[in-house]
């Protein structure tokens, strides 16, 4: 990234980003919703810009929050807000560091839920460019891809609204317990009559999602096709 010069306008910060979702989450089939959202325009990117005083740092949690019931108020259908910071050029920025975002995320999770009224519910977790992949030396397992996937050109909030992964989350119960009847069917009437009975716990669809990922790119051509696509973000985001 060059050390001197203004940062990146919002137009080149929104293009990169479009590209990590077209590119990554929905060419590669990694969020069941992605694409939906997208094209239905019920996604939004809201960027912030290091302040000039550090100490200005401090009120971001709550202008974060704030900017989320804004967004959601004034767009009743919006499914998905991404809250983008934009890297300024100083490395030594907290937002640079992994750790030091991850609080970030936490600080505006706490503001939004303190908000009163409170707001529509939203899940939120953190995306950063200095996420690292799996370790080479482990045997690889869907858990440790999800720091990869969450490599974006910028450090991002990403906040989904709790009723559409709650709606998901009941969809994917279903289909769960329809493959259990199905294959106690084939076993026969007596195991169709227990599966029928039987209460199914609920499945966690980020731990549907994980697997999925890593069948499509936790290995082989499709982890290949991940990494490139991700290093060529990071790259042109290095270049802005």
């Amino acid at each position: 990234m060059p050390a001197q010069g203004p940062d990146p306008p919002e137009t080149l910060i929104q293009a990169l980003h479009d590209r990590y979702l077209l590119e990554v989450v929905e060419d590669l089939g990694l969020c069941p919703f992605a694409r939906r959202c997208r094209e239905q325009g019920r996604v939004a990117r809201p960027l912030f810009y290091a302040p000039d005083h550090p100490e200005a740092d401090a009120a971001l949690p709550a202008l974060a929050a704030a900017r989320v019931a804004a967004l959601s108020e004034a767009q009743p259908e919006l499914e998905v807000v991404l809250l983008t910071f934009v890297l300024p050029r100083a490395a030594a920025h907290p937002w640079h560091d992994v750790d030091a975002f991850e609080e970030l995320v936490r600080a505006v999770r706490d503001a939004y839920e303190a908000r009163t009224p409170p707001g529509r519910r939203f899940y939120m977790v953190g995306f950063h460019p200095g996420l690292k992949g799996p370790d080479a030396r482990r045997p690889p397992t869907p858990d440790g891809l999800v720091p990869l996937l969450r490599r974006t050109p910028d450090p991002v909030i990403q906040c989904i609204r709790a009723d559409l992964l709650d709606h998901i989350r009941k969809q994917a119960q279903v289909a769960a317990n329809a493959r259990f009847i199905a294959e106690m069917t084939r076993l026969g009437p007596e195991y169709a009559a227990l599966a029928s009975q039987a209460i199914q716990s609920d499945p966690e669809l980020s731990a549907d999602i994980a697997r999925h990922n890593f069948e499509q790119v936790g290995a082989g051509p499709g982890r290949a096709t991940l990494e490139q696509r991700i290093q060529a973000l990071l790259a042109a985001r290095a270049d802005a």
